[in-house]
């Protein structure tokens, strides 16, 4: 348990990086500060507004946001200025409401939607139907396994999205077993930079096991091309050692709409075998660590 835990080590510092780096930009700003450049969150009596400052005096500040919408504060009503990212310097990011595999809770709007190419075989496509609800599908290009996807989310607090669904399908043609995973997850950050925790049941309606899901994935956008993306899953085996996979990835925005995500996963988990004692024929969990590559495709629209 120590190898994998000592192997898995590297995944968690890297999304314990996505949570730190975000706070690099969230410097407190000095209250005489004049910055017309970059871009700040103004806490007042009345709400929040971000924008750049352009104008400050000892009665007023002039804060542009990002839509071009011009405020007038007046001084007494600020209580905390923070420097937070410009959303405009680094562009819209392509792609906030799924990582690799795992979904953020930000939810799709109505009328959004998009197609990943996991591996080019593994095709997922989820539509908006309204700004809190999509429906979707999971597949690959022989129809087996097919899912049907659901997710409902919403925004409930500054910074912080939740969102709950799940997948439900069949593994082959003709199979009267249902496969399927639930999940309920929480995201905190923007749409540029975040990290979810998301927690889940996978079923199979033909064994009896349970297997509960634990996983967690962050995205931080580094540059207006590039973002990185990262996932940690536990999966909580009854009658074996929990398996680790996860690792991270680059988000490429290669397209408007479209990006590629290339990154390196790893899988660590015990395979059970039986020794090499005739007389006993007692089996063994064996740890086993496979290194793997990991590409998609994905276009929004």
């Amino acid at each position: 348990m120590k190898k994998q835990v000592r192997s898995i080590l590297p995944i968690f510092l890297l999304i314990l990086g996505f949570i730190a780096m975000p706070q690099i930009y969230a410097q407190e700003a000095s209250s005489s500060s004049k910055d017309t450049v970059n871009y700040y969150r103004i806490k007042t009596q009345n709400g929040t507004v971000e924008g750049r400052i352009v104008f400050e005096d000892e009665r007023e500040l002039q804060v542009v946001k990002s839509d071009g919408t011009r405020v007038i504060i007046p001084t007494y009503a600020v209580q905390m200025r923070t420097m937070v990212r410009n959303p405009k310097a680094l562009g819209p990011i392509v792609h906030p409401t799924r990582y690799l595999y795992a979904p953020s809770a930000i939810p799709l709007k109505q009328g959004e939607g998009y197609l990943n190419l996991i591996y080019f075989l593994l095709v997922q496509a989820q539509y908006g139907i309204t700004d809190n609800i999509s429906i979707g599908m999971t597949t690959t290009p022989i129809l087996m396994p097919t899912f049907v996807n659901l997710k409902v989310g919403t925004k409930i607090g500054e910074n912080l999205y939740a969102s709950f669904g799940g997948q439900l399908g069949k593994l082959f043609y003709g199979d009267e077993e249902s496969l399927g995973l639930l999940f309920a997850n929480i995201t905190y950050g923007d749409k540029e930079a975040n990290i979810t925790l998301n927690t889940g049941y996978g079923f199979y309606t033909d064994s009896k096991e349970q297997l509960p899901i634990i996983e967690v994935s962050g995205l931080y956008q580094s540059s207006p091309k590039v973002s990185l993306v990262g996932e940690l899953w536990v999966l909580l085996h009854q009658n074996t050692r929990p398996t680790f996979i996860g690792g991270p990835a680059l988000r490429i925005n290669a397209l408007k709409n479209g990006f590629v995500d290339v990154g390196v996963l790893s899988a660590a988990f015990s395979i059970k075998q039986n020794s090499y004692d005739p007389q006993t024929e007692d089996s063994y969990e064996r740890e086993a660590y496979w290194p793997i590559p990991f590409v998609s495709l994905g276009i929004t629209f």
